[in-house]
């Protein structure tokens, strides 16, 4: 009779677990189209078996008690998991990358949205401008023209210089909101870990549904950082982020943005580590040694630390400031150099920025030369001084001379000042406000004089005649290699460089692009290799659902038999 009974409970036991599958196989299938839902499935293990025995007469035996759930396991795989989201990390590092390249290359084929307005038609305008003045130096008209190209060269400049500019202000933006979303996903993570806990704690209860909203999170942060984690036996996920502990169940490590000097950038720093930064920029991109992961870096390095002009890309001579190195134009000069070399091989946007202005400063000081050649004089005391070559010098029309084309803000060319005696027109290096000044691309303006008055542009002899010598020069000066790109040994026309500036925009944006695409390649892969193992698939689960029932139907016949045969023995025995 007893063991009749034990076979009752074995049957029930079969019931019970079937039943259970069949809700679990219904849940599935319910969230068949839940965004994020992980497939669950029903670990079953035997029940606990007695041995058997009455006397040594006797052999020993052994009898099962049924069927049991284990648990309800989320159908995951781990290593899966992890090769995923670094991927996926990759990924979105490439993609920050290109993104910033096809910005540049917008900015430079369209000026505020006008499509097919390419910069480079601004120098064959001016170009063209100066070919037009060299036939009729004197032709107020044709001045007047290169006067009108000169103001729109220098807009479009701006225009693309400064929408670049902005661009890294709109990235910089884009770096505070990350960190600040990183920080959110560490609190709720947090959360997560402690309501797992709690609920796993009784090993009667899985909180699957708290489970796949972690996972989930997992995903999102490994967009942003190179992560790391570990699951304890208490259900509670460690993780890391960029090899430093960042939030189990008890605590978050908290990243913020502080300035970088001499910037209004900011930079991720870990709030807990003394303000200690998150990333060395300085390491090199590797994906051998996993230094391209995640969106965040990819936008710090995209960014760059400044937004650099010509000036940043020479180291300064000491030698050539009053206060030496002691002289705080020298030291902030420098830090912008170091900062400069720091990003620029890394910083497209920094790289074509500092590029750029070379480019148009370049182009403004050779013309100005031209029009205000210069020499160096050294006084009786020893001291030496660039001065307006006044011998070489052409004239406008009033006889007034040293009239540049484009001026600086705030910045007069010369200073006439008397030297051992002699009236001399001695070249500024220094603003109203006692600054460096250089001709740089937001410190450049068209000379307001010759605005006013064509006639000031000069382009006269000293007897009155037209300067066909000086417009030749203007002609030439654009056939001149002068420049060099990126410290290149070749020298390049000024079209030349703009043109050696655009290809190498475009090569690197070719090489992040392939990047991002093989890695949206694999991280794809992976995912779909991943939601073969965790993602519901509705004909799968009605087969499980039917292989079930038939255990729950092959259960319940078992009970029936059981119970029948109880019957009949106590029928036949006579028991009441």
């Amino acid at each position: 009779m007893g063991s009749m009974m034990t076979g009752l409970y074995i049957g029930l036991s079969g019931l019970r677990t079937s039943s259970n599958s069949l809700n679990t196989t219904a849940n599935n299938l319910s969230n068949v189209n839940t965004t994020g839902y992980v497939r669950q499935g029903v670990v079953n293990k035997d029940a606990i078996y007695n041995y058997v025995s009455t006397t040594s007469a006797v052999n020993k035996g052994q009898s099962g008690l049924g069927v049991a759930v284990s648990t309800i396991s989320h159908v995951r795989d781990i290593f899966l998991d992890m090769a995923y989201r670094k991927e996926n990390g990759r990924q979105t590092f490439y993609d920050k990358l290109y993104d910033s390249v096809y910005e540049i290359e917008v900015k430079m084929g369209s000026v505020e949205g006008i499509e097919g307005i390419a910069f480079q038609s601004a120098i064959s305008d001016l170009r063209e401008s100066i070919n037009k003045v060299a036939e009729a130096p004197g032709n107020l008209v044709s001045r007047a023209a290169l006067a009108q190209s000169a103001v729109e060269f220098i807009d479009k400049s701006q225009l693309i210089y400064n929408g670049l500019v902005k661009y890294q202000k709109t990235i910089d933006d884009e770096v505070v909101s990350t960190v600040n979303r990183i920080n959110e996903i560490g609190d709720t993570i947090r959360n997560l870990n402690q309501r797992i806990s709690r609920i796993e704690a009784n090993d009667v209860e899985q909180a699957m549904d708290l489970r796949d909203k972690r996972d989930n999170l997992l995903d999102e942060l490994s967009k942003y950082c190179r992560i790391s984690y570990k699951e304890d036996s208490n259900g509670v996920v460690e993780v890391s982020v960029e090899g430093v502990h960042f939030a189990d169940d008890l605590s978050v490590n908290y990243m913020g943005c502080e300035k970088i000097e001499g910037s209004n950038f900011a930079k991720p720093v870990w709030r807990g580590m003394a303000d200690q930064p998150v990333y060395n920029l300085n390491t090199t991109i590797s994906t051998e040694d996993n230094t391209d992961i995640g969106g965040l870096k990819g936008l710090l390095v995209a960014r760059g630390t400044l937004s650099p002009t010509a000036a940043s890309m020479v180291e300064p001579d000491p030698a050539d400031y009053a206060g030496g190195v002691n002289d705080q134009d020298y030291k902030d000069a420098l830090s912008e150099y170091n900062r400069y070399k720091e990003c620029c091989d890394t910083s497209i946007i920094v790289n074509t920025l500092a590029n750029f202005d070379k480019l148009i400063s370049g182009m403004v000081e050779k013309i100005n030369d031209i029009f205000c050649p210069e020499t160096t004089y050294t006084a009786a005391d020893g001291t030496q001084y660039t001065i307006l070559d006044t011998d070489k010098a052409p004239l406008a029309k009033d006889g007034s001379t040293g009239i540049e084309l484009f001026t600086r803000n705030y910045t007069e060319r010369y200073t006439e000042q008397v030297i051992d005696g002699k009236a001399m027109y001695v070249r500024n290096d220094t603003n109203t406000f006692g600054n460096r000044s250089a001709y740089s691309i937001n410190n450049i303006t068209v000379n307001s004089d010759i605005l006013k008055d064509y006639s000031k542009m000069a382009l006269t002899t000293r007897d009155g005649a037209d300067d066909y010598d000086i417009a030749k020069d203007l002609v030439n000066i654009f056939n001149d290699k002068t420049l060099h790109y990126n410290g290149g040994l070749h020298g390049l026309t000024f079209e030349e460089f703009y043109e050696t500036m655009t290809l190498d925009v475009a090569t690197t944006g070719k090489i992040y692009k392939s990047m991002a695409d093989n890695e949206s390649k694999l991280a794809s892969q992976l995912d779909d290799k991943r939601q073969e193992v965790m993602g519901v698939s509705s004909d799968e689960e009605l087969g499980s659902m039917i292989k079930y029932q038939q255990a729950y139907n092959a259960a319940s016949r078992y009970v029936n038999v059981v119970s029948d045969m109880i019957e009949t023995l106590i029928n036949r025995t006579g028991a009441r």
